[in-house]
């Protein structure tokens, strides 16, 4: 559940009409009546229909606050404050007397200030286990020491509680004790882990402006920032805006349930929930992501730790205690190389030892991918490889399901090794127990088809990937055995390298200097040849 509380603090001089009596004798403002909201009408904070009202102080306007008030979830329409909303009482902001009231926001539930919005608020976000969770402050003006002095966090070595900001510049976490002290910045991601499941709280003041993010671009360059408003904020137009510093449109959300990143690109345009931490990447040569407050909506369903559905495949990787996703998109505009906004990286900030990801259709630089779009035709001539990492030893299955996929149309997942083809859809997937490791693409690849697939249907030059890894490596995956001959010409046509090697899914050939420049390479398997060109450049 989510919730916000605002201390409302008024006096008589604050009302534009005379101010009701107090409460009979015996009463206090917490047997005051309660505003709900019901949004029954529209958006508008200050339209009391959009309330429900009872009791003696009914006659009291609603901007006054005197009472409390609660957001409720599941809802169709969230209040939207569009004028001013202050606190009154005395100049210093105290609250005495009965003028006092508390705003409670439930789980999924919002509110967007387009003015002036004062008052103190407590967000509580709910977590549902005992796991980690990135989080963000909704609020702005919490500190540290406030947080840990009403949580519970789990406990680790040295006094470290489970409560953390990321290090950029070495891929290492900052636990804080139990005395650590400062401030929390507003658009800061944290990782949190309580001692059991439960709330945690922020309280400060509501953010009523756009929001500027610096990034850090050491080490590895991945940030972790969040959701600085309460309300929901749309991840397509901050990533297309912030496109310059980052490394790609692409951000990074934990998943506790399968203790993994999942990528979100600007196609998906995610509803970044409130209270939600996520990583981005700089591009390494500075600059801010960047929220405008006009990013902002209300949703009617809560997208915290939850993934909407698209047309797609979804590529998993499973053993006996594990499950992790690779997903691919079939979307207009999207082409089979590398298309920004639209293919995502995997998440490289922590341990990828188990876990499975796609290369690029066409034009692949040995990049892992966990999102890849493609266009939406041409089905049965893009074969994706795919990317396993897994240990000797090991019994996995990979499964593939399917949303608003074309009828009839089949995917076949090919296994150079044995030279099979599995059918993957809901009565069957592929299984094996590995003799070696695994780590890398080579091995297999997801063909989709309307037809029946044997060993002897495809061309074999449909899955070979060439690419200089290095100034001095040249990588060719997907000859898996027998042996092939790679040449090199210059763009005069003379050949400048030439090397034969025995096939091993993956192969790296070292190369000799050369001048930088254009090159063309052939590649020659028993009866097929390919040609590529590489640049090189020192």
């Amino acid at each position: 559940m989510i919730f916000l509380s605002f201390s409302l603090c008024f006096y008589s001089h604050s009302f534009s009409q005379t101010p009701p009596p107090p409460p009979p004798p015996g009463l206090s403002c917490e047997d005051c009546n309660t505003y709900i909201w019901n949004g029954n009408k529209n958006n508008d904070w200050n339209d009391l229909d959009n309330w429900e009202t009872d009791g003696w102080v009914d006659f009291i306007v609603l901007n006054d606050n005197l009472k409390d008030k609660i957001i409720p979830s599941n809802l169709t329409n969230y209040p939207t404050a569009s004028s001013a909303q202050t606190p009154g009482g005395s100049s210093e902001g105290s609250c005495s007397g009965y003028w006092c009231g508390i705003l409670t926001m439930n789980s999924g539930s919002s509110l967007i200030a387009l003015s002036t919005f004062s008052e103190n608020i407590t967000y509580k976000r709910t977590l549902s286990t005992d796991n980690w969770y990135l989080v963000s402050s909704p609020v702005v003006g919490e500190t540290i020491e406030d947080i840990i002095s009403n949580h519970t966090f789990a406990t680790g070595s040295e006094s470290n509680i489970g409560l953390a900001t990321y290090n950029t510049s070495d891929n290492t976490w900052n636990y804080f004790t139990s005395s650590t002290t400062g401030t929390i910045p507003s658009g800061t991601g944290y990782a949190v882990k309580l001692a059991s499941a439960g709330d945690i709280s922020f309280s400060g003041t509501m953010k009523v402006d756009d929001t500027s993010i610096e990034l850090t671009t050491s080490g590895n360059g991945y940030n972790l920032i969040g959701n600085p408003y309460p309300s929901y904020i749309d991840s397509g137009s901050i990533l297309s805006n912030s496109s310059s510093a980052l490394e790609s449109q692409t951000l990074w959300i934990w998943n506790q349930s399968s203790s993994s990143y999942d990528a979100k690109v600007t196609i998906d345009a995610f509803k970044i929930a409130p209270g939600q931490g996520f990583f981005v990447k700089s591009d390494s040569d500075g600059g801010n992501v960047l929220i405008d407050e006009d990013d902002q909506s209300h949703q009617s369903s809560d997208t915290f730790q939850r993934t909407d559905p698209r047309p797609e495949i979804h590529v998993t990787l499973s053993d006996d205690s594990n499950s992790k996703l690779a997903k691919i998109y079939y979307i207009d505009g999207a082409t089979t190389g590398f298309d920004n906004g639209y293919d995502g990286t995997m998440f490289t900030g922590s341990n990828n030892s188990f876990t499975v990801y796609t290369h690029l259709v066409s034009d692949s630089e040995g990049v892992d991918y966990q999102i890849q779009s493609l266009p939406p035709d041409n089905y049965e001539n893009m074969v994706i490889p795919v990317g396993i990492n897994a240990v000797s030893g090991s019994a996995i299955s990979i499964d593939a399901s399917t949303v608003n996929f074309p009828v009839g149309m089949n995917i076949y997942l090919e296994d150079k090794e044995d030279n099979s083809f599995t059918l993957l859809d809901g009565d069957a997937n592929y299984t094996t127990t590995l003799e070696s490791n695994l780590n890398g693409i080579g091995r297999f690849y997801l063909h989709t088809t309307t037809g029946s697939l044997s060993a002897d249907d495809l061309s074999m030059n449909n899955n070979i990937s060439i690419y200089n890894s290095s100034k001095e490596n040249l990588r060719i995956v997907g000859v898996q055995n027998g042996t092939a001959k790679v040449q090199l010409y210059n763009i005069l046509g003379k050949e400048v390298f030439s090397n034969t090697f025995e096939g091993a899914g993956v192969n790296d050939i070292q190369l000799p200097k050369l001048a930088e420049g254009l090159y063309i390479i052939q590649l020659l398997i028993e009866s097929e040849k390919i040609n590529k060109k590489i640049l090189l450049v020192y």
